[in-house]
């Protein structure tokens, strides 16, 4: 019976059944918004519109609206393009010829639809004999081309700095993540808070830390980049291929080291203010909520195979993935000075109101030992500035 009673003392020491529910709900949380992304993505994203020149029947694809049109109407279909139709495509016999303004991300996708679509076309018009048979066998050629002169090549590079960022960002946000825990659930621990909070202000404290380790984790998001180019560069003379050449002029790269900053102090602010609040991170189940900074991007990541598309539009815009949605859009495509300095303005004004709340979690946390706060005590002092 002794044994059992402390086993059960040791339990519930660790246990805390609030916590376990909330982590619960986080998860499932996650899970279900996991699961409805694509549904939300699709709703978001435009259909494109694209025109047909052919006498076969148009076939359908999700995302996209194809019409038939009669090959008369070429000529206007083509004076419409980048209005009236994002993709003109043209079948001549085996063939596909595809006639947009730009290279587009989204384009790469519907290329094998209809290279499928066009080869069960072709089988269902002839009789199968064996050099038919061989014919089938391979997907119709389907060629691009481009009434703004444009470099695949370049585009194609355009993706690899878009994905190198997004990666990068994973490096900046998890070394924040363990650099913070780390830091202040140790200070908290050895009892340090007390003997600072007699020289410094809780502000100044946490301030100091989101500023300090944000720029730590830069300087390992630019050092790791730079590792990265040189291996690039290295493969690349080791296959005599010409040296890879980063396709962004100085004002995106100077937009994304700033987003990116501004970025990682965001994720950095939520992560001090959290961090202070458990006690010990041992066997605080909070510490799953530390993990939420990753799901941004994520979302950012599950977008990223449509960059023109209104969802990564949205993300560009919406604070909290703003500063890894945007810089991948500035790598990949054109985008209006008044978009990127809009989404800009709002990162600040966020980043501005965020730290104030995490602040003001930090100082509540820092000043607590040996009891985490509750959740509601939590959220209201996130949520309303002290008085």
């Amino acid at each position: 019976m002794t044994r059992w009673t402390v086993a059960v003392f040791e339990f519930q020491r660790y246990f805390k059944w609030k916590q376990e529910l909330v982590s619960l709900g986080l998860m499932v949380l996650t899970v279900a918004l996991m699961s409805a992304w694509p549904l939300i993505k699709g709703w978001v994203d435009k259909d494109y519109k694209v025109a047909l020149v052919s006498e076969l029947a148009a076939p359908k694809v999700a995302g996209y609206s194809i019409s038939q049109i009669r090959p008369e109407a070429l000529d206007n279909a083509r004076a419409g393009l980048g209005e009236v139709w994002d993709l003109l495509v043209l079948v001549d016999n085996q063939q596909l010829t595809l006639v947009a303004q730009n290279s587009a991300s989204w384009q790469d996708k519907l290329v094998p639809e209809l290279q499928r679509w066009l080869q069960q076309q072709l089988i269902a018009a002839m009789p199968l004999e064996p050099a038919q048979k061989a014919m089938v066998q391979q997907l119709p050629k389907a060629e691009f081309e481009f009434l703004h002169k444009d470099s695949r090549e370049q585009n194609k590079q355009q993706q690899l700095i878009g994905g190198g960022i997004l990666i990068l960002l994973s490096i900046g946000v998890f070394s924040g993540f363990g650099f913070m825990f780390t830091a202040i659930t140790s200070e908290k621990q050895q009892r340090v808070t007390e003997q600072l909070l007699t020289l410094i202000t809780p502000s100044q404290w946490i301030d100091g830390k989101i500023l300090g380790i944000s720029l730590f984790c830069l300087k390992t998001m630019l050092t790791t980049g730079l590792f990265m180019l040189v291996v690039i560069q290295a493969v690349r003379i080791l296959s005599d291929k010409a040296l890879f050449a980063v396709p962004l002029q100085p004002l995106p790269i100077v937009l994304t080291l700033v987003f990116v900053m501004l970025g990682l102090l965001l994720i950095n602010s939520f992560m001090a203010g959290f961090a202070a609040t458990i006690d010990d991170p041992n066997h605080s189940s909070r510490s799953v909520v530390m993990f939420l900074p990753g799901l941004p991007l994520f979302l950012v990541f599950s977008a990223m195979d449509n960059i023109e598309g209104g969802m990564m539009q949205f993300l560009s815009w919406f604070p909290l993935t703003s500063y890894a949605a945007m810089p991948m859009r500035m790598a990949s495509t054109e985008v209006a000075w008044w978009q990127w300095l809009g989404s800009l303005l709002l990162l600040v004004a966020f980043l501005y109101w965020a730290r104030a709340a995490a602040a003001r979690i930090f100082e509540l946390g820092i000043r607590m030992y040996g009891k985490e706060p509750d959740w509601s005590v939590l959220l209201k002092t996130f949520l309303l500035p002290s008085r």
